[in-house]
């Protein structure tokens, strides 16, 4: 090698070196950062703090619905701060990520040297929790005396010689120590189903008409309603009487992709499983109404006329500036739509406007009993049909909820470990002293020395007894 490329290899040393501690100090801090303590545990709260609101709030719904449910305010928090899809949004699978890489690294870094400390010596003195028994036994007897009486008291016992003294290393509930790995654990099984719940659940709604179908097509399944029926309660409040559905449901019926068929019965909070594991919900439900519309006698197909009239809705009739604008459902079939302090007529019938050049033809709406009819003008008459039902479902399929359930049991069971029992590490050096011998004890626990206090002192009377008695 010439001198050149000598000094040119020797520089590039220099050069390198320098980079590869800057970057060995890096991943030291990186490492250090994420084996904080605190770092995870900030990280978990703002995970459970966005759980707690995706429990709270209605998840995967139109944008309209939240401003139906909620005050204004809230309603643009929600979706401006996109809390309408949280558990499938990039930033809460991250925390989840990230919480379980700093959970590792504090796992191997922090928890498993400090819980688990290794067989071999230390100075007994420096234990918090320490004593000594003197006994005129030699070395050997005095060991063999001393880990018969710890393994009375509980303890599995280890023996190493080293430097002509013996040492005793023992555990009792040593299982306790694994607590806070198998919490650990637990929580990676709920971070596993709910990435699993991300990567192939899904959800929805469907509002189907009485005889309608609909198509869910990632469940591979068709529903069609077959008939709706609620039962109502009156509630008495400061503006009147008022009914409120105390029980209603849909009877459906399933197909699958094969053809197979299925009924089913939907109730509140009684939802229906399928057989591929899809959760379909009773969640709301309602009474369209329905207006014939004939001329010299002959039925119109025009829009509004199919039976799914919503309040406000309006029927045009044409070659006239005339309409039929729908209000709502008063009877026995849906008296919830009935207003406080309405009496509820005996039969349905519908509450309706007649409107000609945008005035109504009346100052009062007109009621219109079902099966009766109405002259609205120009030729046209207007009938009063049945009311159509319709039921609202939810439906959700999460792959990741049953490891999600044995995650929590998984993580229940490590914290009743980690805080309910304590594991204690016993510590005994056995050494020759004049014409017989020491017996140093220290032991440590995990939760600290004043838990243990009070045990370390029965133990340590009860080791000297038995020595004694052993003499």
């Amino acid at each position: 090698m010439s001198a050149v490329q000598a000094t040119t290899s020797g520089l590039d040393t220099r050069e390198h070196a320098p980079r590869k501690k800057a970057q060995d100090s890096l991943l030291e801090e990186v490492l250090n950062l994420l084996s904080n303590v605190l770092f995870p545990v900030v990280i978990f709260l703002i995970w459970a703090a966005l759980t707690t609101i995706g429990t709270i709030v209605d998840q995967n719904q139109p944008e309209q619905h939240y401003y139906d449910t909620y005050p204004l305010p809230i309603a643009n928090a929600i979706v401006r701060l996109h809390l309408t899809g949280i558990y499938h949004s990039v930033p809460y699978i991250s925390l989840v990520v990230l919480l379980l890489l700093s959970m590792s690294v504090c796992t191997f870094r922090r928890v498993i040297p400090k819980r688990f400390p290794k067989d071999r010596p230390v100075p007994i003195g420096n234990f918090g929790l320490h004593a000594q028994a003197d006994t005129a036994q030699n070395v050997d007897d005095a060991a063999a005396r001393a880990q018969d009486y710890f393994r009375s008291r509980g303890f599995t016992m280890r023996t190493l010689v080293q430097d002509n003294a013996r040492w005793l290393f023992g555990d009792r509930q040593k299982w306790a120590r694994y607590g806070v790995l198998v919490a650990h654990l637990g929580f990676a099984i709920i971070a596993f189903g709910v990435f699993l719940g991300w990567l192939r659940g899904f959800s929805g709604q469907v509002v189907l008409y009485r005889g309608e179908s609909a198509t869910i097509d990632r469940a591979n399944l068709r529903l069609t309603l077959d008939k709706f029926s609620a039962d109502f309660v009156p509630v008495q409040t400061p503006n009147g009487q008022i009914y409120q559905a105390q029980k209603f449901q849909s009877d459906v019926r399933f197909a699958d992709a094969d053809g197979a068929t299925t009924s089913a019965r939907i109730l509140v909070n009684h939802p229906h499983v399928t057989t591929s594991g899809v959760y379909f919900y009773q969640a709301s439900y309602n009474f369209a109404g329905h207006l014939a519309v004939t001329r010299g006698g002959k039925a119109l197909a025009l829009p509004g006329t199919d039976g799914k009239l919503q309040p406000q809705d309006a029927i045009f009739l044409p070659g006239t500036s005339r309409a039929i604008e729908y209000g709502t459902l008063l009877g026995p079939t849906d008296p919830s739509q009935t207003p406080p302090g309405v009496p509820m007529p005996s039969r349905d019938e519908y509450a309706i406007w007649v409107f000609h050049d945008n005035i109504p033809t009346t100052n009062r709406p007109v009621f219109l009993p079902i099966g009766s009819s109405l002259d609205v003008g120009d030729g046209y008459r207007v009938t009063a049909l049945p009311p159509t039902p319709s039921t609202g479902l939810t439906y959700r399929y999460d792959p990741g909820q049953g490891w999600v359930a044995a995650g929590c049991l998984v993580l229940v069971a490590g914290f009743v470990m980690a805080l309910f029992f304590v594991p204690v590490k016993l510590y005994a050096k056995i050494s020759a002293e004049g014409s017989g011998a020491a017996v140093e004890v220290a032991a440590t626990t995990t939760k600290g020395n004043a838990i243990y206090e009070d045990d370390f002192a029965a133990l340590r009377e009860g080791l000297r007894r038995s020595l004694a008695n052993a003499t």
